[in-house]
């Protein structure tokens, strides 16, 4: 199954833009001026990302390859990487992948002058190395399923998320001891990506649910608040280091504090 993020998990190591005592219900939590509610319509259903919501890149792999270049960074380094290269995406406004993965190997300790070497181990991480669950996600998932929503995932990936989900025992389509989801859309799978809204209305057919009864909970505004707007969703943005600027749309610091807040509703 790999290995897990080690405690402090993401909301007390990187503070938590939303604590959890100030989310008795989701009318304090939207954003004054985000014009967002998430009570009305009603969520019958959560759609989920899975990179950076449900997992993340492994961190023994990465250390592993930064071995050579005399770096070993921390679990809460790597996990700090991923989120500051996803808010590169988001400043960029598109996923110019060499310039995102520049920011990643920065923040995971790399010298500059060692960073083009770095690109490639990055890559790897991303498209080919199994990724390892984020701390709290699986129980998080079970308090949404135990509010009485329906799940899905929606995860641009490369082909091997459906697996890597209930290898860990995160979220399956048959249940069991995880979350069930009614189906994990891996963009590799059905060839569309997000922000494509096409990909989303794949997972709410599924679901039988109308968008405007859904919640998407994912960790870029390019792709995830972009992409579940267009299909005509609400979206929550997991941004556990508080980067977003954006007051149009909800921010969670972890799945944990958005389950929270709905079984409080």
């Amino acid at each position: 199954m790999g290995t897990s993020l080690l405690d402090p998990p993401l909301s007390r190591a990187f503070g938590a833009r939303v604590a959890a005592p100030s989310l008795p219900g989701l009318g304090r939590w939207a954003l004054p001026s985000a014009g967002v509610d998430l009570l009305d319509p009603p969520i019958d259903a959560v759609l989920l990302d899975a990179g950076g919501v449900l997992v993340l890149p492994d961190p023994e792999v990465l250390r592993r390859g930064l071995t050579p270049f005399g770096l070993h960074p921390s679990d809460e380094i790597c996990a700090r990487a991923h989120y500051a290269s996803m808010a590169e995406v988001d400043r960029l406004g598109a996923a110019d992948w060499p310039l995102v993965d520049r920011v990643f190997a920065r923040v995971a300790g790399v010298a500059e002058e060692d960073v083009d070497a770095v690109l490639p181990i990055v890559e790897d991480l991303y498209l080919n190395q199994p990724f390892v669950p984020v701390p709290g996600a699986a129980e998080a998932l079970l308090d949404l399923q135990a509010a009485g929503m329906a799940l899905a995932i929606v995860s641009n990936a490369s082909g091997t998320m459906e697996r890597q989900l209930a290898d860990h025992r995160i979220c399956s389509v048959d249940g069991g001891e995880a979350a069930r989801v009614r189906v994990v859309v891996d963009s590799s799978v059905v060839g569309i990506e997000k922000p494509d809204p096409r990909i989303f209305h794949i997972a709410l057919e599924a679901l039988e649910v109308q968008p405007e009864h859904a919640l998407y909970v994912g960790d870029t505004v390019h792709f995830d608040v972009h992409g579940a707007r267009a299909a005509g969703m609400r979206c929550v943005h997991v941004d556990p280091l508080g980067r977003c600027p954006a007051t149009d749309h909800l921010h969670a610091a972890t799945l944990g504090d958005l389950a929270r807040a709905l079984r409080a509703a």
